[in-house]
């Protein structure tokens, strides 16, 4: 049987599961099972392996702690103390609360792993205060379903935990590769809403309260915690002294201190914290073990090294390959949840950039960023819901609002395919 029709087989099943209302990971999964009962019934047996092996893995365990880490700075109240002393910070700053949402959401995203659930809890305090300082609806929601996606770039991230785990590289080295390019992105998010607000201030009015330099100070004590803690986590792995497994550990642990000395941790908070923790990790873990079960189905049945040989024959220029990538990339990021788009597309993917000669953390960065696209363009941009839904606008609004987002996205594409050192040169040094 053709390498072709073998995978017209996969990946018809998955589709055909997928539209059909199955739960991702179920479709993944049974896709892999029932194609290798097809084509290869004697490896059935290997798929028990597949499933301990993903399981058993000591840097996937870095995943329930980030995610109970940013649950208990979400739950507690400290997310809130945080923005608005980021806020009294940005008063002055053209853009005034819109810098703040594109600020937080950046940090509480890289916090809990969740874009969703930054947006979702910055944008409960800032529509409210927004709309009543007359800003408009537009950088209201683009700033804040935006601004979340910062979030899976700026470490500690949980897709890059999820990319090194499935692909072998170095989450370290990740973690590492997406701090210039992470920064660079929120500062290429702020200037651009600095010349909006000089443009169009009735979209974005200027402020009149100016903040004393005694309010400041004062919000440095919600300030100071919270990027300690990032320091913290963070420092660890980069000096060294700490996997990011370890660094989940202690963040997980200094969040419940932290909590508890700002007065916020009580039992319903640490139990919703731990809830969350638990659904959002069941979540990851039951899609991840059923993409590996579909990638060995693929890998036995040698479709991604007949796909790496056919665009070998065809001799074409590495970037046409890239271009290919980011284009196939943005139409299923429109269709497909992020994580789900990763873990199932990686198996044919890495191969193919690899052999077309990119580096697998630059390649690693580049992803995340595409897969940023995904969760602002509709129709299945999970963040533009969340927003549309809490600022009681259309679905219209809100993509309208964003869409500037995404072409800054896209040109942070190129500048890391133009200067990959953006993304490399920071690894190198450190490791």
């Amino acid at each position: 049987m053709s390498w072709e029709l073998l995978a017209a087989i996969y990946f018809g099943l998955m589709l055909a599961l997928l539209f059909g209302g199955v739960w991702i990971a179920i479709s993944l999964g049974a896709a892999g099972v029932v194609g290798l009962w097809m084509v290869k019934p004697a490896l059935l047996g290997g798929i028990e392996s597949v499933v301990w092996n993903t399981v058993d893995s000591f840097v996937l365990t870095a995943v329930p702690l980030f995610l109970f880490m940013g649950a208990v700075i979400l739950h507690s109240g400290i997310s809130a103390r945080f923005y608005r002393s980021l806020s009294v910070w940005l008063t002055g700053v053209p853009g005034g609360l819109a810098q703040a949402n594109i600020a937080a959401c950046a940090i509480f995203a890289a916090l809990c792993g969740s874009s969703v659930a930054t947006a979702a809890a910055v944008g409960a305090i800032a529509i409210p205060e927004m709309k009543k300082r007359g800003y408009g609806l537009r950088p209201i929601t683009g700033t804040l379903a935006a601004g979340g996606t910062l979030g899976i770039l700026i470490p500690p991230s949980i897709p890059f935990i999820i990319y090194g785990s499935t692909v072998g590289e170095s989450v370290g080295k990740l973690f590492v590769a997406g701090i210039i390019p992470g920064v660079m992105m929120t500062a290429v998010f702020m200037l651009f809403l600095a010349v909006q607000a000089r443009f169009s201030p009735d979209q974005l009015p200027p402020s009149s309260e100016r903040a004393s330099w005694r309010q400041r100070m004062a919000g440095l004590l919600d300030l100071v915690p919270v990027v300690g803690l990032i320091l913290v986590v963070i420092g660890g792995i980069y000096v060294g002294i700490m996997t990011p497994t370890e660094a989940a550990g202690i963040g997980a642990a200094g969040a419940v201190v932290v909590a508890a000395i700002y007065g916020g941790l009580t039992l319903d908070v640490l139990r919703r914290s731990l809830l969350d923790a638990l659904r959002t990790n069941a979540m990851i873990l039951f899609i991840v073990i059923g993409a590996q079960i579909l990638s060995f189905a693929l890998v036995s049945a040698g479709i991604p090294r007949a796909i790496v040989s056919a665009i070998n024959a065809l001799d074409a220029a590495p970037y046409m390959v890239l271009l290919l990538v980011v284009v196939m990339y943005l139409i299923l990021g429109c269709l497909v949840d992020a994580l789900s788009l990763m873990l199932l597309t990686l198996p044919v993917v890495h191969p193919v950039m690899m052999a077309a000669g990119f580096d697998p953390i630059w390649f690693g960065v580049v992803l995340v960023l595409l897969l940023e696209v995904g969760l602002i363009t509709p129709p299945v941009g999970v963040n533009l819901f969340v927003i549309q839904g809490m600022a009681g606008t259309t679905l219209g609004e809100v993509s309208w609002g964003a869409f500037p987002y995404v072409l800054l996205l896209l040109a942070g594409v190129l500048a890391l395919t133009i200067f990959p050192d953006i993304a490399l040169w920071l690894p190198r040094r450190l490791f």
